[in-house]
């Protein structure tokens, strides 16, 4: 229950009138049976001492009118409630995904925060979460308010016949209800809790994987269908189906028995209550009418009583899917953060260094960069090449600062770039990464990330990409959705979304621009006419490129060479080129057949480079 209350303090602080407009419903909702059930005990009393058959249509008509008032609060409050709760809960997801915003990157991809998303993702597949939190919690005040009131009007009647045994019989049911809930609580809730966390925590992960084949159209269909792929899925969602089945088996006895002493109690204390009223009625300490409306109230006690204790269940399970959201909440920036401002300059002569920086990801034994050092210079055109896990990528998120050196560091203008605003030092970069994303937006947000856009400058980079022709057929041009998962919008190709990633770069206008496989989805010929005008597209920007495309190193000033993790060559490529013990040749000659297809529209010169 403690991260019950803690998943409701979160909607309290959120929007209190979500939490406080719940008990005025849940009071409305219990006393209105009890509108009818006393107006119906003092109806027969009218009957049975002869009152007058227009009082008695008073007391008919007030209670009408009682139940009309009662049900008008509470359908104006629920409708009050409802729209304040979905807004609520919706801002407390905002909140989550803006974590995602928030969390330093690094955090963002380590195996702990991986794998608390993981449990998230699987809680949302079984529909818990927030929007239940509230539903629950009805439920509970609901049931709460019927017992108490319930005891609340019968104890009365109790202590009054209490030379009779009333006092006596009051506190066995109060044991025995106190007894039942120890149980319930102790042993069946702590059995529930213990067994939810024994389940596989890769089941719900797995069990999505095995249908994802048979609705999938992207690459786990075709692979299916050509290579037969359906029989192994189905042996092992057979093999884990048992595994299910016995944990559903486990969790049936568990809640069954929970079901069971709830109504059992439930039972007990309405047939005994009864049968005690009956017998204070027959003894005649009792009159007609207090059998009806004392009767009636201790059924509303038992029934309070058995739904408080299926109230109780639902929100212990509902938290418990609701806590891996919860500890994503939890998780705090690991990285400092600066305060400085960084120096606006007109002639945007800012100079990067890498001072002696090695680093290893979190949870890793190996460097994926050592002993690294390099200066940027304004104006500068880099190009880093190299294999696959070399370090080239590695290199850029310590740029970005979204990883910290594990040694060494990296500064900007002789500053430690630890120093600076965060916000402040991302200004000065303009970034394509390998995995771009391009949102349903308008083409024309897409490029700014702004919903304030300078058309003019939208429209030079987008003609410097070579998407002008593009464009112009989309039906609204540049205010054109792109996909369509907002609105009506169009579909582009791998290397169209490219060019709106690199047209996005140039729009920032920031003095370092980072090029990572800029143009990995582009044709040799398009990549070839993008890199034959990119000096004039950056101009005296400092540009790094990384590229496994060596053709694009021709168009940069200076080419860094990485081979696990290391820094092994600089120069330009004809220096690079010369040394025929170089990785820069090898890799070079490694493409050399694929370079004749471009260089084909080079110079002479470039030709024989080629061969």
């Amino acid at each position: 229950m403690k991260g019950a209350l803690k998943v409701y303090k979160i909607i309290f602080d959120t929007d209190k009138l979500v939490i406080i407009l719940q008990f005025p419903m849940a009071l409305l909702r219990t006393i209105k049976p009890y509108i009818a059930l006393f107006a119906t005990a003092y109806i027969l009393d009218g009957f049975i001492t002869g009152k007058s058959y227009e009082n008695l249509l008073y007391i008919a008509l007030g209670a009408v009118f009682l139940n009309f008032v009662a049900d008008f609060l509470e359908g104006y409050i629920s409708k009050i409630h409802e729209v304040r709760n979905d807004i609520c809960i919706s801002r407390i997801y905002m909140t989550k995904e803006g974590k995602n915003l928030s969390l330093d990157y690094q955090l963002l991809e380590s195996p702990v925060v991986n794998s608390i998303k993981e449990r998230i993702a699987r809680d949302n597949r079984w529909g818990t979460g927030f929007w239940n939190a509230s539903f629950f919690l009805r439920e509970l005040l609901d049931s709460f308010f019927g017992f108490v009131i319930g005891c609340a009007m019968i104890i009365p009647f109790f202590v009054n016949n209490g030379i009779s045994g009333g006092i006596l019989f009051l506190a066995i049911l109060l044991i025995f209800t106190g007894a039942t809930s120890l149980v319930y609580s102790k042993v069946l809730q702590a059995k529930l809790t213990e067994h939810l966390n024994s389940k596989d925590p890769k089941y719900d992960t797995k069990y999505q994987f095995y249908f994802m084949y048979g609705s999938s159209i992207g690459n786990i269909l075709k692979t299916a269908r050509i290579y037969g792929i359906k029989k192994l899925l189905s042996g092992y969602l057979e093999e884990d189906e048992h595994r299910q089945n016995d944990f559903c088996k486990v969790h049936t006895r568990i809640t069954s028995a929970s079901g069971f002493v709830g109504a059992l109690t439930s039972g007990i204390l309405t047939v005994s209550s009864y049968l005690f009223v009956v017998a204070r009625a027959v003894a005649g300490a009792v009159s007609v009418s207090n059998v009806v409306r004392y009767a009636g109230t201790i059924y509303n006690m038992a029934n309070g009583f058995y739904r408080l204790s299926a109230a109780m269940t639902n929100i212990v399970w509902q938290t418990k899917r609701i806590q891996s959201m919860l500890d994503f909440m939890e998780v705090e920036n690991v990285l400092p953060k600066g305060t400085l401002p960084v120096e606006k300059r007109r002639d945007d002569k800012y100079e990067i260094e890498f001072r002696n920086v090695s680093f290893k990801y979190p949870g890793s034994e190996e460097y994926s960069l050592k002993n690294f050092s390099i200066k940027l210079n304004t104006g500068q055109k880099l190009a880093i090449v190299g294999m696959n896990g070399s370090g080239k990528t590695t290199m850029i998120k310590l740029l970005c600062r979204l990883y910290d050196p594990t040694e060494g560091e990296i500064t900007l203008n002789g500053i430690d770039i630890k120093e600076y605003d965060y916000a402040e030092y991302t200004k000065i970069l303009s970034v394509v990464f390998q995995d771009f994303k391009i949102f349903s937006f308008k083409l024309s947000e897409n490029i700014a990330c702004s919903v304030e856009i300078d058309a003019e400058r939208a429209a030079k980079v987008i003609e410097m990409v070579g998407l002008s022709e593009r464009m112009e057929k989309m039906q609204n041009g540049i205010e054109t959705y792109l996909y369509n998962d907002f609105d009506k919008g169009v579909e582009i190709s791998g290397g169209e979304a490219q060019k709106v990633a690199l047209a996005r770069a140039l729009y920032k206008n920031a003095p370092f621009i980072v090029l990572d496989e800029p143009t990995a989805a582009l044709d040799p010929i398009a990549e070839f006419e993008i890199y034959s005008k990119f000096n004039e597209i950056v101009g005296d920007k400092t540009a790094i490129y990384i590229s496994h495309r060596l053709s694009s190193c021709r168009f940069c000033d200076d080419i860094a060479v990485f081979h696990e993790g290391e820094l092994i060559q600089r120069g330009s490529h004809d220096t690079l080129l010369s040394d025929r013990d170089g990785k820069y040749y090898e890799l070079w000659n490694a493409q050399a057949q694929y370079y004749k297809v471009i260089i084909g529209k080079g110079d002479e010169k470039t030709k024989q480079e080629g061969k």
